[in-house]
């Protein structure tokens, strides 16, 4: 391994980070974690783990963990103003059907377990950003926010969709992110209606959806704000009291729960504001800077991919500096080479679906809340019938290298 590329700066202690830096301290390297926020974040979305990132999971030992903090989401309800059920779906049966294996968890409680898998051996720095990046053929200068620098053989950004290390190394935001027509509003409040955390209930006019999940034994409740907006809202990313104003007035004369959730939104200190949009760049390395995650390929916020895309990429990541022996001009190549084509097809999935976020017309409010729920259970009888002849989605061959010999067994 080359010794002058052993230490490795991490941007971001959210999912992307602590996955790139369990495999990364396997190999022998020594990561760094450096994270704005001032401690673990909790709360947060759901989740998805599937695909290559399930075996991912198992040979990292956290898929037992995720399958106990998983959640008991099965059904997503569709109501009127008048608390009317008008449409549902079964989401369990769906899994069912399509032999789909997934696990939902909370982002926090995913990030959790990936940070508790490695803080005894990984550095973390919480309440702390990166200010400065300055990079020549040895290494890369760092300097902190908090004042002091370091320097590192190579630095990666998996600090999500507003990257630091992305807009310091690659410039302008505005020139890799490409918005989805939609904004997003998420925070938490207590159970005031008792909802069960196996149904999501979700409350639509056209243009604008507002869901609730139960969490935490049912004690809190999850509202997600989402609405369709031609053009992307200019606002500070960092005001809260900006989103909270932003959420208020445009979701101001809708019916159902929303009043009183907008009220208790004014005091909630988690709220969560952003634009749907994916991140696609030419070039995910640039000299000894590499990004991870949502900071180089966000495959749009409600996709369920994003935790996907960063777990599997940040174990390819690792394992071509492995096999290239620290080797970063060899190993960020391979790493896209790899890596690229797979994004690029979720990407296209993932954009294709975020039209159908929320339905635009109410015609098409109809055909959602109620036409599909009445069409899909005999096509998902049909599909049940058939499974024997479907093969189980996550047994489909690996589209990721196996880079067993990289990283020594636990």
């Amino acid at each position: 391994m080359s010794t002058k590329n052993s230490s490795i700066l991490i941007s971001g202690a959210s999912i992307a980070g602590p996955a790139l830096a369990y495999w990364l301290k396997r190999s022998g390297f020594t990561p760094t974690v450096i994270e704005r926020a001032p401690q673990l974040r909790a709360g947060g979305y759901p989740v998805d783990v599937r695909h290559e990132a399930v075996p991912i999971a198992q040979r990292m030992g956290i898929w037992e963990h995720l399958q106990h903090a998983k959640t008991t989401f099965s059904e997503i309800a569709f109501v009127n103003e008048r608390h009317e059920r008008i449409g549902s779906i079964n989401i369990q049966a769906v899994r069912e059907a399509f032999n789909l294996e997934v696990v939902e968890v909370w982002r926090g409680d995913l990030a959790k377990v990936l940070y508790e898998l490695t803080k005894d051996e990984v550095e973390y720095c919480f309440g702390d950003s990166i200010q400065e990046i300055k990079q020549d053929e040895a290494g890369v200068d760092v300097t902190f926010e908090r004042g002091g620098s370091r320097r590192f053989g190579l630095v990666v950004g998996a600090d999500g969709l507003h990257s630091i290390v992305r807009s310091l190394v690659f410039g302008d935001e505005a020139h890799v992110e490409r918005y989805c027509g939609y904004h997003f509003g998420v925070f938490t409040t207590d159970n005031y209606l008792g909802l069960d955390e196996a149904c999501m209930q979700m409350y639509t006019v056209p243009g604008k959806r507002v869901g609730l999940r139960s969490t935490r034994g049912n004690q809190a409740l999850v509202a997600f704000f989402l609405f369709k907006q031609p053009t992307m809202l200019r606002y500070d990313s960092h005001d809260l009291t900006q989103h909270k104003q932003l959420l208020a007035s445009i979701f101001a004369t809708e019916a159902w729960e929303v009043p009183r959730l907008l009220e208790r939104m004014q005091t909630a200190p988690d709220l969560y504001f952003d634009a749907v949009s994916q991140i696609r760049m030419q070039r995910w390395s640039h000299g000894r800077v590499a990004l991870l995650g949502d900071a180089g390929y966000c495959p749009a916020l409600l996709s369920g991919q994003g935790s996907t895309l960063a777990m599997i990429g940040a174990y390819i990541l690792a394992g071509e500096l492995s096999m290239a022996l620290g080797d970063h001009q060899r190993a960020f190549a391979q790493y896209e080479q790899v890596y690229r084509p797979i994004v690029s097809r979720v990407q296209r999935q993932a954009g294709t679906s975020a039209r159908f976020l929320v339905p635009a017309t109410p015609v098409d409010l109809w055909v959602q809340t109620h036409l599909v729920p009445r069409l899909l259970p005999p096509v998902l009888g049909a599909a049940q019938r058939g499974r024997k002849w479907l093969p189980r989605f996550s047994s489909r061959p690996s589209r990721v290298k196996d880079y067993g010999n990289g990283f020594p067994a636990s």
